[in-house]
């Protein structure tokens, strides 16, 4: 499954730069939406310049959607590289078992799974993300230079590369090492030299990190022609924009619960273990406080004559402090009213560590109470009891992942499968209201052109990037500079339609259209694959989740959740048989390409 924002905003710009044929075709074989025009400038083309490396090289050698699952491959290394990265640093600074638990859950977790591989910048900060943690978990100290620029070098990467408000997952990294002792047992003496050491080291490693904005913001101005900070455009877009009515909000909003169910179908068990992490924390710093100094050695402070350390110095905090970003990104993401899923990207394998910590407290609490009740250490250490405490949730994390991504595959990959039958040959292939779950130019032929036709949607579509005059010194170092420089009069920040992204609908070849039973055909959206305009090439069932929840909607609430885990999860007809009211709410429609009846067919 591609995403739209996805694919619009990268996929295409990709394909713009790293295929051959793209600048050659007219209108140019990649769309560019309103974010790209350089009267914008709110995304950088330094982050599609990356991924757009590897891309070019496999399209060398390889045809159709090929060059597409080898980005995604490099994506998937990049993304194992920053997780066991996170993994070592667990098992070297918290608790080897927490780096077991953190694996298995980043392993199998639908959420990160699909993140990994996703092509937005959200991804790219949770592979930053990742890593500054790892640099974080070890202690605050002068002694320890690694920790300060790996941390910040990390963290800066992730604002200035992908999304600038990863900054909010550094503000405990950055409190920690400008305000607690951490490692450091400092006299009294010498407070004020260590405060001096400490903040310098804070801004050297600030000013090391700001130099990653050099080549980025030369890529950007390269790209659009003139000196350009897209994070800044972007902040600027987001913040000012309010006092001109241009906000996120215009592209939706959703309600408190957004998160929370996405979270729950995405994660599963992780997010509510992740949840208790701090509570969980905070309830052993007040019961138990000398399980810290035993369990989590990367929170251990040393303890010497004649030394002071700051108030919350002590473990409990410092490991707190570890935890505690999850909850800062997911608390200011649910105060905004636009909310989407990609949001909560860069935190999924934090939140995997959080879920790991609370596994393993949670592990300690019941050892303890055994003990307790038993008084027999004995008893304790040949008991079943503990293991299945902590396996019970990592197989069920393990299942539902698995489980949820195979039904995200088997009820929506069709927007894939159906551009397989596209003939390799020159045509029009025009999308309408299935515009958002075009895959990109990389599953359709070089000859092939994609076009729009009207739909209900009234925003702004998508445009063929438009390519104008260069000077040949651009044209050499920059041999897009033609159709990234353009300015573009037919767009707009507002999110209203275009009407000149519209074509003739009887100029189009092939078409691609969902029709599902549950719904009544409109004006502009008729039911095609029952017009005698139009013949079957190829079609693959579609599940209409919207559909499915109507029908489920006024069923007792046991068949509602039934409803809800057969939309969300796999599971094989030999199983689903012997299970009552399973699918019996699940509505099918026809996702179909559709091509264009020669007129002597049409009565």
């Amino acid at each position: 499954m591609v995403r739209t924002h996805s694919v619009y905003n990268y996929w295409e710009p990709v394909h713009l730069l790293a295929s051959t044929h793209a600048l050659r075709t007219n209108p140019i074989s990649a769309f560019q939406t309103w974010e790209y025009a350089p009267q914008f400038a709110i995304r950088s083309w330094a982050y599609i310049v990356l991924n757009a490396i590897p891309t070019a090289l496999a399209t060398r050698v390889l045809q159709g959607p090929f060059a597409f699952y080898v980005l995604r491959m490099v994506l998937a290394a990049a993304s194992a590289a920053a997780d066991a990265t996170l993994y070592r640093s667990v098992v070297q600074a918290v608790n080897a078992r927490v780096g077991r638990y953190l694996l298995v859950f980043l392993l199998m977790s639908a959420g990160t799974t699909m993140a990994s591989v996703a092509l937005l910048p959200s991804s790219f900060v949770m592979y930053t993300s990742s890593v500054g943690m790892a640099y974080a978990l070890s202690r605050a100290s002068v002694r320890n230079p690694r920790r300060a620029f790996g941390a910040t070098l990390a963290f800066a990467l992730g604002a200035l590369g992908g999304w600038p408000y990863a900054l909010l997952l550094s503000l405990p990294f950055v409190y920690e090492e400008l305000f607690m002792y951490g490692a450091d047992a400092v006299p009294e003496t010498e407070t004020r030299s260590w405060i001096l050491r400490r903040w310098s080291r804070a801004i050297l490693a600030a000013i090391a990190a700001s130099l990653l904005a050099v080549p980025i913001v030369s890529v950007d101005s390269l790209a659009y022609g003139r000196a350009t900070l897209v994070s800044l455009n972007t902040v600027l877009y987001n913040v000012l924009g309010r006092a001109r009515g241009i906000s996120p909000e215009l592209y939706g909003t959703e309600p408190w619960t957004y998160y929370p169910v996405n979270l729950l179908l995405n994660v599963g068990i992780v997010f509510p273990l992740a949840v208790l992490s701090l509570p969980a924390v905070l309830l052993t710093a007040h019961r138990t406080p000398a399980r810290f100094t035993g369990d989590f050695p990367g929170t251990k402070t040393p303890r010497k004559s004649g030394a002071i350390h700051a108030p919350g110095s002590d473990p409990s905090v410092l490991l707190a402090l570890r935890v505690l970003p999850v909850y800062i990104w997911i608390g200011v993401l649910s105060l905004q009213a636009h909310k989407e899923e990609r949001f909560l990207y860069p935190v999924y394998p934090l939140m995997c560590m959080n879920a790991a910590i609370t596994l393993y407290i949670g592990r300690a609490w019941l050892e303890a109470a055994y003990l307790r009740l038993t008084r027999s250490p004995y008893r304790a250490s040949r008991t079943w009891l503990f293991p299945l405490c902590t396996l019970a949730p990592l197989v069920l994390a393990t299942v539902t992942g698995c489980l949820r991504l195979a039904g995200l595959v088997q009820h929506y990959h069709a927007p894939m499968d159906v551009l397989q039958a596209l003939p390799n040959s020159t045509a029009t292939l025009c999308y309408g209201k299935e515009w958002h779950r075009f895959p990109s130019h990389f599953f359709v032929p070089p000859q092939v052109q994609v076009q729009f036709v009207p739909s209900d949607f009234h925003g702004i579509l998508p445009a063929h990037f438009v390519g104008g005059p260069v000077d040949e010194l651009s044209n050499l170092v920059w041999p897009w500079a033609g159709a990234t420089r353009r300015h573009l009069d037919n767009v707009n920040e507002l999110n209203q339609e275009e009407p000149d992204r519209y074509v003739d609908i009887a100029t189009c070849d092939f078409l691609v259209d969902v029709s599902f039973p549950a719904r009544n055909p409109t004006p502009r959206e008729p039911n095609y694959a029952a017009s005698e305009a139009w013949t079957k090439v190829a079609c693959i069932p579609f599940l209409d989740a919207e559909g499915s929840r109507e029908a489920a909607r006024g069923t007792p609430l046991g068949r509602r959740i039934l409803a809800t885990l057969a939309r969300t999860l796999w599971l094989p007809k030999t199983l689903t048989r012997h299970i009552s009211h399973w699918d019996e709410t699940l509505r099918y429609g026809d996702y179909c390409l559709l091509q264009q009846a020669p007129p002597h067919d049409i009565d």
